[in-house]
């Protein structure tokens, strides 16, 4: 394990067992849609959007083809049913096969996949979300707009995000829902291998970082008022406001740029936020692929500043077992659909290994 800054510590490892969701009935409305007969997943109403609540997630992704079936299965296990994904990859024949992979994820039902190649020397992550607004935002209560990097993570006893965001139905001025990074290192690795990224990086930064005050939202799209200039929050209609994930209300430093609170909430939910991954990966697919927000590339500094592994605490193994089988169950649905026999160099994790 690679140490960054000072000494490595161990953190608290989420539980295994006991009340699986922390309320009772949350284990039903964390499980995939396709199980309660709704193989499609995009038409007609699965049994989470009866649990009372439709959340899904929106995103823009660009060439994160390694990664996307793991970060769909992942979330599909905390309970989301709908992904409404802007694909900004190069283009067949020059991108890593994202493409095809989440038109193949789009066919089964299992995302709306979006081709968003955008506008020559506009970034496109804000116009991306505005597109995704317009197309779905009166098709899900709550959209977390969060990056392929990004993990939500519900603190424990809790195994699903539903009942986190069911708390405020009551408060309807309650019109996002801010989530705090946790900012992950390379956990000493420095070339990529077969494996979940929930499981292969284990340590974070310390604490008290500054970084992990840096927060992402979990939008209600009937309170949407417009976009920001930062896709890390958006203008709210008059007489709602965002709220962390406890019910507290958002406050922040001045001086300090939007989206970032004034500490760091983690409980009931935080962001688990692999930046860097493996030095090689960091090198190989997130550098030169730029950022969705500016035409500025990351540079070589970026990686030694964000590689801190004070603090070893890793993904629940419930969860990474849980992932881990999800994933098979879509890697088999792709394969029933003929995709994977047509494009097989994508399962697997960024060595292209088995799962």
């Amino acid at each position: 394990m690679a140490e960054s800054g000072g000494a490595v510590k161990r953190g608290p490892r989420a539980r295994v067992g006991g009340d699986p969701g922390g309320a009772r009935g949350e284990t039903a409305c964390g499980t995939p849609p396709e199980r309660y007969g709704n193989p499609g997943g995009s038409t007609g109403r699965s049994a989470l959007e009866a649990c009372g609540l439709r959340l899904a997630i929106g995103a823009i992704l660009k060439n994160e083809g390694p990664y996307i079936l793991e970060w769909v299965a992942y979330h599909r296990v905390l309970g989301v049913d709908r992904f409404f994904l802007a694909d900004n990859g190069e283009g067949e024949g020059r991108d890593d096969g994202s493409a095809a992979l989440l038109a193949a994820l789009d066919r089964a039902g299992i995302v709306d996949r979006m081709p968003f190649p955008g506008e020559p020397g506009r970034p496109p992550q804000l116009p991306a979300y505005a597109e995704i607004l317009r197309r779905h935002g009166a098709e899900a209560d709550w959209i977390a707009f969060i990056d392929a990097d990004e993990f939500l993570l519900p603190a424990p006893p809790r195994r699903s995000l539903r009942p986190i965001l069911a708390a405020f139905e009551s408060r309807p001025g309650a019109g996002a829902v801010t989530v705090n990074w946790a900012v992950y290192g390379s956990s000493g690795e420095t070339a990529a291998r077969p494996g979940l990224v929930v499981e292969r990086f284990a340590a974070r930064d310390g604490d008290d970082s500054p970084l992990h005050r840096h927060y992402k939202t979990i939008l209600r799209p009937r309170a949407f008022a417009g976009l920001h200039q930062t896709p890390h929050l958006f203008h709210l209609l008059p007489g709602t406001y965002p709220v962390h994930a406890d019910g507290r209300p958002v406050r922040t430093i001045p001086g300090d740029p939007p989206g970032v609170s004034e500490a760091a909430v983690w409980t009931p939910l935080r962001l688990n936020h692999y930046v860097v991954k493996s030095r090689e990966e960091f090198l190989r697919r997130k550098q030169p692929r730029g950022r969705a927000t500016t035409a500025e590339k990351r540079g070589p500094g970026f990686f030694d500043a964000h590689d801190r592994n004070l603090v070893v605490d890793p993904t629940p193994d419930w969860l990474v077992e849980a992932t881990r089988a999800e994933k098979r169950r879509l890697l088999l649905r792709l394969w029933l659909g003929g995709w994977l026999r047509r494009e097989p160099a994508l399962v697997g994790a960024p060595a292209l290994g088995p799962v």
